[in-house]
């Protein structure tokens, strides 16, 4: 079995995930210390000090760039970074199902599966429920190459949730041991 997707991956997405909260959360850190020194510096001010006006644009200004920072960076790179991390999570620890199907062709339209991005590889297999042959989708990440299938090859591949994870190419007599 060639292995399309490998568990590094997973080591990177989290790594990625971790260094994006750190990038907040030093965000935070900076704002903290930045508001209590401007809380300490107005308190240390005399009653009705004109800089009394002063310090709260100051402090109000910043607030609104950190609260509008934040907003921002936890919807869009969070967001994707962390939706990615859970992709690779489930591929490592959901259950895998095992198929086999003869190769039809590359799609490389992007679509789009719990917010990660995927182009997909055709596969016709066999239903054994409805006795008939369809069409199947088999999701791999849209950064990574396709792996190279030829048309109408015979392939034994392993899944979760329906994106690639190992594949097989198969010789025709052992497509034919399978039952399918």
């Amino acid at each position: 079995m060639i292995n399309y997707y490998n568990e590094e991956e997973f080591i990177k997405a989290k790594k990625q995930k971790n260094n994006t909260l750190i990038i907040l959360f030093i965000v935070l850190g900076v704002y903290l210390a930045f508001s209590i020194s401007m809380v300490l510096w107005y308190l240390t001010l005399p009653y009705q000090d004109p800089t009394i006006t002063v310090v709260k644009v100051i402090h109000h200004t910043v607030s609104v760039l950190v609260a509008i920072f934040a907003f921002v960076y936890l919807g869009i790179p969070y967001k994707r970074v962390n939706k990615y991390y859970k992709m690779n999570e489930n591929l490592i620890f959901g259950l895998k199902e095992t198929s086999v199907g003869s190769f039809l062709r590359y799609d490389e339209n992007i679509q789009d599966k719990d917010g990660v991005d995927f182009k997909s590889l055709i596969f016709l297999e066999w239903n054994k429920y409805r006795k008939d042959f369809f069409e199947r989708k088999v999701l791999v990440f849209y950064e990574k190459p396709f792996p190279e299938l030829k048309e109408k090859q015979n392939v034994k591949f392993i899944t979760q949730g329906n994106v690639l994870i190992q594949y097989e190419i198969l010789q025709d007599e052992e497509f034919t041991k399978t039952g399918e």
